[in-house]
Formats: structure tokens, sequence, C-alpha cells
């Protein structure tokens, strides 16, 4: 079955159906994702704590979009 197949036996379907295929696909993505995330490892997760200058450069940015330019 074809993608385009696919795609128009799924509007064909009923809202509760819809909902359900979408459920069942979303459930299959997510549990994919976990595979990229290792247990027990860590991750840098990026703050904007102490990044004065990305503040400074958005207040710049906004400063002249005010300014028109």
């Amino acid at each position: 079955m074809s993608t385009e197949e696919l795609f128009g036996e799924l509007r064909r379907l009923n809202r509760a159906d819809k909902l359900r295929a979408m459920q069942v696909l979303v459930t299959e993505l997510a549990s994919e994702e976990d595979v990229l995330l290792i247990p027990g490892a860590s991750y840098e997760v990026w703050s904007p704590y102490d990044a004065t200058d990305a503040a400074q450069t958005l207040l710049d940015m906004l400063e002249a979009d005010k300014n028109g330019g």
C-alpha cells in the first residue's frame, strides 16, 4: 500500500478511529525516541543563566526593531 493510499484510508476513518490511529503512531514515535536516551547517562542542558552577551544581543535587536531598523 502506498503512502497516498494509506492517507486516503485514514481520511475515510471516523473521528474516534482517526484519534486512535494518531495515538498509536505517537506512542510508537515516543518509544523510538527513548532509544536515543541512554539510561544513567548525563546530558548537557543549556541555560540562559549568566548568558549576559546573549541577553544584550537580544536587547539590541529589540531596540533596533523598535526604532525601525
